[in-house]
């Protein structure tokens, strides 16, 4: 049932209507939803259904704001990640990002701290714990 409540509607509301004209595409839209299906188990047991609905949503959102062929309809894009601070003493300047407080990012987590949505993906996959599955 998780993945049935997975709808562009629902993406529209996560993203603020952001990527409407993409999510309105419905043969677009059901061809990513079922290929990024793949990364989560539907399977109640392992991730719980709310969690599998909004953790496919933001993976469909994660596409469309790395996808580049499209200029997105509002706002700025989502490659930006914060907290970034800055402080200034004299002529000195120093920022500062995520990455040295989250350590260094590798493989499949790089491709998913490029947006906001993929690092509240991977915020959202620790919030729970799987158990083993004996079958």
């Amino acid at each position: 049932m998780a993945y049935d409540d997975v709808t562009a509607t629902y993406v529209d509301l996560l993203s603020n209507n952001k990527y409407a004209s993409r999510t309105s595409n419905s043969v677009q839209f059901d061809a990513l939803k079922s290929m990024y299906s793949q990364y989560l188990n539907p399977n109640g047991t392992i991730i719980p259904s709310k969690k599998y609905t909004h953790g496919l949503s933001l993976l469909l959102c994660h596409h469309y704001a790395l996808d580049d062929t499209q200029t997105p309809d509002l706002g700025g894009p989502d490659t930006n990640l914060g907290p970034v601070t800055s402080e200034k003493v004299g002529e000195l300047t120093q920022v500062r990002g995520m990455q040295p407080y989250i350590g260094p990012i590798t493989g499949w987590k790089y491709w998913l701290m490029q947006t906001r949505y993929g690092a509240e993906f991977m915020y959202l996959m620790k919030t729970f714990k799987s158990s083993p599955t004996v079958m």
